[in-house]
């Protein structure tokens, strides 16, 4: 049986100042996929997950977003994040707008996995750069009913002792939800993606992992 198509962009041209940002960018993402997205600095990742998210509107192509949502590690982290609430209640936000009963028990378990060792009760304003981005981590996979999770380089503030194990809880907690993860860590590819997808000055080109 097929699997379900939760996000795809096919030919999709972004237009930027004085170059277009995306060329002919097509990625397909199905339920349970795993996806690396790399290439060099400016070649448009950011911009194709600003598509995704429906941030940035293509100038030419089809966009299919997620309809179910999407858990989002930004690689602006610790601007995402309200300094002033605790790290439970930021991770319990996704929840919580959605109004749902288990919000705080669910915050806890993903706070317990996935920074252990830290008060929940903590502002997240008082974090170091790894704890909120791991907080941002643990956010995303709060997220309820999202059929995918962008995590835009969501270890790189985290301690080089502490990456496989937010990487082996990343893997646990995404269940049958599809990854797409911007990286340029070959060690993140090799653990998490089973394919990957390159973009070179504003086109996609894929190759297995």
């Amino acid at each position: 049986m097929t699997e379900t198509v939760v996000a795809a962009l096919d030919r999709v041209r972004v237009l930027g100042r004085d170059r277009p940002m995306l060329r002919e960018a097509s990625l397909s993402l199905r339920a349970g996929d795993r996806v690396a997205l790399v290439g060099p600095n400016g070649a448009g990742k950011s911009t194709l997950v600003r598509v995704l998210l429906g941030l940035t509107p293509p100038a030419e192509g089809t966009v299919q977003r997620p309809a179910a949502g999407v858990g989002y590690v930004p690689q602006g982290y610790a601007a995402s994040l309200f300094p002033w609430f605790s790290v439970l209640r930021n991770v319990a936000m996704p929840r919580l707008v959605g109004c749902r009963e288990d919000a705080y028990d669910a915050a806890r378990r993903l706070a317990d996995r996935i920074l252990p060792g830290v008060d929940p009760r903590r502002r997240a304003g008082r974090l170091s750069g790894g704890e909120k981005q791991a907080t941002a981590l643990a956010r995303a996979l709060a997220s309820p009913g999202a059929d995918l999770v962008i995590a835009d380089e969501p270890f790189s503030a985290i301690a080089a002792s502490s990456q496989e194990r937010l990487r082996r809880v990343l893997r646990e907690e995404l269940g049958g939800r599809a990854l797409l993860l911007v990286t340029h860590d070959a060690g993140d590819v090799a653990a998490l993606c089973e394919r990957t997808v390159r973009i070179v000055d504003g086109r996609t080109v894929e190759a297995s992992a």
